[in-house]
């Protein structure tokens, strides 16, 4: 993990461009931020055809091709793919190259001091994050997030558009925050739980489950497998 005041994207050489693991609406919202810092973007990894122009770029292959392509390993990339079972995996599989992996961070947000963030993350425009907070690796913080002071975020989280995750949260590895939601101050969210969309937790949430509503309550179990985005 890197402290944020190294977090700079300058780090990408303007003479160097990067990949993107997943080709769908996500990595459409990244290259928009890469283009708006003037970074030249490769082309995508993904399961669309190769050749296939998307955003005016092109699918160079899947990840098998990626795996046995020497070239296209020696850039950085960044895996833009909202599901986090799927990023998981595509970093299990390419783990060997994981020093290439590039956080992606909007200019259009508002981060305070002391923040920590893992490599690979992704954060949008008009999130707001306050001092103390810790981003774990591969985190998705989407459109106008707002987490405030002391949160901890594991690995692998998603947290969707306009979430808002009060002072001392923490969420743990896997873990979905769902739009709109609200999770009051000092709550623990468990590994690979989904909170529903405009949900208000007021109390822990453990691992595995779903829970929804004003307050949120559990309604099932999950697994980190099960599929979340539609």
């Amino acid at each position: 993990m890197l402290h944020l005041e190294k977090l700079n994207f300058a780090m990408v050489e303007k003479s160097r461009r990067i990949i993107l693991f997943g080709a769908g609406n996500l990595a459409s919202n990244v290259v928009e931020i890469l283009r708006l810092k003037g970074i030249g973007i490769l082309g995508y990894i993904s399961t669309e055809k190769p050749g296939t122009l998307i955003n005016n770029l092109k699918v160079l292959g899947d990840i098998k091709h990626y795996i046995q392509n020497k070239e296209l390993q020696q850039e950085y990339f960044h895996i833009a793919v909202g599901e986090n079972s799927t990023r998981f995996k595509i970093m299990e599989s390419i783990i060997s190259h994981k020093d290439n992996l590039q956080s992606i961070i909007s200019d259009k947000c508002i981060i305070s001091g002391n923040c920590v963030v893992g490599n690979g993350a992704y954060i949008s425009h008009g999130t707001i994050i306050q001092h103390d907070v810790t981003i774990g690796t591969c985190c998705i913080i989407d459109t106008g997030v707002i987490l405030e002071h002391h949160v901890q975020i594991g690995d692998y989280v998603n947290i969707s558009p306009g979430a808002i995750i009060c002072g001392g949260v923490r969420i743990s590895n896997g873990a979905i925050v769902g739009a709109g939601a609200t999770v009051i101050e000092k709550v623990l969210i468990g590994e690979n739980s989904l909170i529903g969309a405009g949900s208000v937790v007021i109390n822990d949430i453990q691992p595995n489950v779903v829970a929804v509503g004003n307050p949120a309550k559990i309604i099932k179990r999950r697994d980190f497998l099960d599929t979340y985005i539609r």
